[in-house]
């Protein structure tokens, strides 16, 4: 069994964060035929380029480099999930040649536009303390010391300008469990190092995301209503998993 750690003594501050989008909110989680739909769970690593201000002026290649991306970010955030419902509103769009901007100078002749569709996430905010039910995504914030989260980010597609709440999580203190557990939040299945004894897989490029999951030897920041899984990026050498005996 190994000693817990405290995540504060290895430079790192523990968040729980609160999103509200105060846009539509569009990104592509998948597309059928001409219909792009936006699921109301947002990746982590899409997340974590927002909260970091981390952009490409200039892009050399077409392979994502997510990796080297994260490892020079200052925060990597868990996935957010939403709190309550989450309404959608679906958009008509209209394929017009931007060049021309005709219609029927497609391959097939016609003057007939190509309709396709968006499926966006509606606007959320806060409503208020004590409803109970408080819209808005919930999720978790790894960050360096010296990182101050932002109050205001913009996300999406469109940018869509959100805002944000912090509750920093202190002690954050990390044991290693053998028991099942359920964290508070979505999980990355590459951030785990134990054991995933099941889950609720959702489809969101570049892969998988658990909305729900239950998991056993990893180590888990226990405090108040707060399950916090700890990234294995986060881990520190020489630290094991649980006896599963």
């Amino acid at each position: 069994m190994s000693e817990p750690f405290d995540l504060n003594a290895q430079g790192l501050r523990l968040y729980a964060g609160r999103l509200y989008n105060h846009d539509y909110l569009w990104f592509s989680s998948f597309e059928i035929s001409k219909l792009a739909a936006t699921l109301p769970l947002i990746h982590n690593y899409a997340l974590s380029y927002a909260l970091s201000g981390y952009s490409y002026g200039v892009y050399f290649g077409n392979t994502p480099r997510y990796t080297e991306d994260l490892n020079a970010m200052q925060a990597y955030a868990t996935p957010a999930r939403p709190q309550g419902t989450v309404a959608r509103t679906r958009f008509t769009q209209n394929a017009v040649n931007s060049c021309t901007l005709r219609t029927d100078d497609a391959p097939r002749g016609s003057n007939s536009p190509a309709l396709g569709w968006r499926l966006v996430l509606d606007p959320v905010w806060r409503t208020g303390v004590g409803t109970g039910d408080l819209p808005g995504f919930s999720f978790y914030l790894f960050a360096r010391a010296s990182f101050n989260p932002p109050a205001v980010a913009r996300l999406g597609k469109k940018g869509c300008p959100i805002r944000l709440e912090w509750d920093e999580i202190t002690p954050a203190r990390a044991i290693l469990t053998d028991k099942s557990v359920r964290p508070t939040h979505a999980i990355n299945p590459l951030d785990v190092q134990g054991e995933i004894l099941s889950y609720e897989p959702m489809s969101i490029p570049p892969h998988l995301i658990f909305r729900i999951a239950e998991i056993r030897n990893d180590w888990f920041v226990f405090l108040g209503e707060h399950i916090v899984h700890v990234s294995r990026r986060f881990v520190p050498i020489g630290k094991g998993k649980a006896s599963s005996g």
